[in-house]
């Protein structure tokens, strides 16, 4: 069994008369209420956490995307895995994942990931999800399109991770083509996922 540790980081100062004064906390919930004064401790806090586990022996730390909502403070998992990556050891860097559907160019997700399991020599694990119809509102993308932008995104990055030649593609969702001259990844961080999860 192996023991991974999760972080969402959540905004941790919503005002205690919260779930009285606002609907919810998703998309509609007021930049107001964020503090960057307030953040940048919060931010440190988690990353420590999240460096301590490594410490502690945990198989692997957790990072994810969210967007709008006070419920998860990272819209770039792929930032906070940056900032783990030199200062974690041993734990696998997961990430779970990037939202593919919500960017029209995936050559910059097979480059970001790529950085990393070199960074970290090869302890990266790229999960790659469709997201939530809060980030598709928020974003103003059509969800009616979201499988089809996912799979043709996690096609076309897994190619450029796998193929030689480079030439992995071009998206008909968003017209992009994908070409990669390096960095190449120790390995192909999607590997360690259940392949019933690459296909969510």
């Amino acid at each position: 069994m192996q023991v991974y540790c999760f972080h969402l980081m959540p905004w941790a100062h919503l005002p205690n008369d919260f779930s009285q004064t606002h609907k919810t906390a998703w998309v509609t919930c007021p930049n107001t209420l964020y503090d960057p004064e307030l953040g940048h401790p919060l931010y440190n806090r988690y990353l420590d956490e999240l460096e301590l586990a490594d410490q502690l022996g945990f198989d692997g730390v957790c990072v994810n995307e969210h967007h709008q909502t006070a419920y998860g403070g990272m819209p770039s998992p792929n930032i906070m895995a940056a900032c783990l990556a030199r200062r974690t050891k041993q734990a696998k860097l997961v990430i779970l994942g990037n939202v593919l559907p919500l960017y029209d160019h995936p050559q910059r997700v097979a480059e970001e990931i790529a950085m990393l399991d070199v960074i970290t020599k090869g302890r990266v694990v790229s999960g790659m999800v469709v997201g939530t119809g809060m980030e598709y509102f928020s974003y103003k993308i059509n969800p009616t399109y979201a499988r089809d932008r996912f799979h043709e995104a996690h096609d076309l990055i897994i190619k450029s991770w796998t193929t030689d030649g480079r030439s992995a593609g071009t998206a008909s969702t968003t017209g992009s083509a994908t070409s990669m001259c390096g960095p190449d990844p120790i390995r192909n961080p999607s590997a360690d996922l259940d392949p019933r999860l690459r296909q969510l």
